[in-house]
């Protein structure tokens, strides 16, 4: 199998398993991510003087949109509109976690809603409460997670429309009597429908979380550390039983191919016409021997596949399509793509020309990459993970020779390595725009250099746990096949920073929930998958031989006897 053909064979399985995993996912316990009026049937809100209805979008404030409620109410009578000087509903979640109640809060902030001195009631379960004014970010501090958050507030900058925020997390603590578990309700008051699309709004890259919001404590690095390990292993013993499948089946596939093109081959040709023959004619042993090698592909074709990744990877913002905004966060993608790729990849060239000055690397476009940034996007829009997964390094390179196994995984570990710090670095840099950014909003440029920071950030962070996994041609194979405990090593680093960086982590196991705990459930589920296939495989395997023995074992049929009608 060539190597271009295993990329494309591990973008395709890749694609599959996820597909195939995503059901277990989403069959989970409940959260936010999945939208269901049903929940909401028994709430006074759907009955009555009120109605249960499709909002149309462009009346949710920005900050909302995305976020997974499961039913908008409003007063039966009182249909929204345009010109209507107060448009009133009620967004509910039903089963929502504490976590995602105050991730959802916290959007007001990004999207310049609020400052941070409103003032937020909040109870635990032990009796923790506040009164005053605060971050919503703060309450992640707390232990156990607020059990009740109520707020209230209007747009900071325009003094308009009025949010109600009231989060109850069950029990005790309740927004309907007629809804079990937690539910957050969210009453808006707007005067006019939201656009949110102009050039100097924020999209979902905006909702990064900075250095100094991610700070962990010391039981959320213990946590950290554990399910970094607990993911290593999880994807590790799976996915090489799963590539096994793979490539022996793969192998197979290929090996019909060319029996089958073989056979064609060496069938008798028909007679053909002198010219024709002629024509056809094998070249003189000088010709052959004096012909030029194919020319590499020239460098230039790498950045029509950069646009190609920036139109996928806009999707994972839900305005992504026919408006400023669009333009602006296409335009911030393709520059982080290709820094992420031309300058991570120019230094690993600049190593591998001093170790090895015959391999003379050479950057080139994957694409059968695009497939894997098509799923990635794909999850985060139906797991609405914030600010979205982005497979970032979709160009590699290509040698002059063959490497050995040592030189190849010395390429994948400088690749990977570099993908990192320049991500990290780039998560500095969102880090001192993104408040600028908030403070001064409209300012279309704070906005677009904050989101081309936290663009690189994303695309190098999500990148790591892809990339390593030991499927097929995927790097990780290379390195599980090279030496198991350096791509151990290599992959757990991977998941901690990608989990450190683009989740809130737990204080706790027992308080795994929103995006980090789906996140885990989806690993779990594609280790489900995987050893599912590799039994099936098995199974089959086995029954083949098993009747390919019982056939040999046979005795032949005797003929029949002579004189026998």
């Amino acid at each position: 199998m060539t190597a271009r053909a295993r990329r494309i064979a591990a973008a395709i399985a890749v694609a599959v398993l996820a597909g195939a995993g995503l059901p277990l996912l989403t069959a989970g316990p409940a959260s936010a991510a999945t939208a269901d009026a049903a929940e909401c049937a028994p709430s006074f809100l759907a009955q009555g003087g009120y109605t249960l209805f499709d909002i149309d979008t462009r009346f949710v404030p920005p900050p909302l949109r995305g976020t997974g409620w499961d039913c908008a109410s409003r007063i039966t009578d009182r249909p929204l509109g345009d010109g209507v000087t107060s448009n009133q509903f009620t967004l509910l979640w039903v089963g929502i976690s504490s976590e995602d109640a105050i991730r959802i809060l916290e959007r007001f902030e990004t999207f310049g809603w609020t400052t941070g001195d409103e003032t937020i009631v909040a109870e635990n379960t032990e009796g923790r409460s506040v009164n005053q004014p605060m971050r919503a970010s703060e309450l992640r501090g707390w232990d156990p997670l607020p059990a009740s958050i109520i707020t209230r507030f209007s747009h900071a900058v325009t003094g308009q429309d009025i949010v109600e925020f009231e989060f109850a997390g069950g029990g005790e603590f309740v927004v309907d009597p007629a809804l079990d578990g937690p539910v957050l309700r969210i009453d808006v008051d707007a005067r006019d429908a939201y656009d949110a699309t102009g050039f100097a709004d924020p999209s979902v890259m905006s909702s990064l979380r900075t250095i100094a919001e991610a700070v962990p404590s010391g039981t959320q690095v213990a946590v950290l550390g554990g399910s970094a390990v607990f993911l290593m292993l999880i994807v590790g013993f799976p996915g090489f039983l799963l590539n096994k499948v793979l490539d022996k089946r793969w192998s197979r596939f290929i090996g019909w191919l060319r029996a089958r093109r073989m056979r064609r081959v060496t069938r008798e040709p028909k007679p053909e016409k002198p010219v024709k023959a002629a024509k056809n004619a094998p070249a003189p042993a000088a010709a052959v021997t004096d012909a030029v090698p194919p020319k590499r592909r020239p460098s230039w074709l790498v950045w029509p596949g950069f646009v190609a990744a920036a139109v996928i990877s806009g999707f994972v913002d839900p305005s992504f399509g026919p408006n400023p905004m669009s333009v602006r966060l296409l335009l911030t993608a393709l520059l982080s793509f290709a820094l992420l790729n031309v300058v991570g990849w120019g230094v690993v060239m600049g190593v591998l020309r001093r170790i090895q000055p015959s391999a003379r690397p050479h950057i080139t476009f994957r694409w059968g990459s695009l497939i894997v940034v098509a799923l990635t996007v794909l999850i985060a829009r139906l797991l609405q993970f914030e600010p979205g997964i982005v497979f970032g390094l979709v160009a590699g390179l290509t040698f002059a020779v063959s490497l050995v196994a040592s030189r190849d995984a010395l390429v994948i570990l400088l690749g990977s390595s570099t993908a990192l710090v320049i991500a990290l670095l780039a998560w500095v840099g969102y880090s001192a725009f993104a408040p600028v950014a908030r403070a001064v909003p409209g300012n279309w440029f704070f906005v677009a250099v904050s989101e081309f920071f936290s663009g690189v950030t994303v695309e190098g962070i999500s990148t790591l746990p892809l990339a390593l996994l030991p499927l097929l041609a995927l790097d990780g194979a290379v390195l599980f096949a090279w030496r198991k405990w350096v791509w151990a090593i290599a992959y757990a680093v991977g998941v901690a920073a990608f989990v450190f960086v683009m989740f809130t982590i737990p204080e706790s196991w027992r308080e795994i929930t929103g995006g980090f705990g789906r996140w885990l459930l989806l690993f779990v589920g594609l280790a489900v998958v995987a050893v599912g296939v590799w039994v099936t495989d098995t199974v089959i395997e086995r029954r083949a031989k098993a009747l390919a023995a019982a056939q040999s074992a046979a005795p032949p049929a005797s003929p029949p006897p002579p004189g026998a009608a």
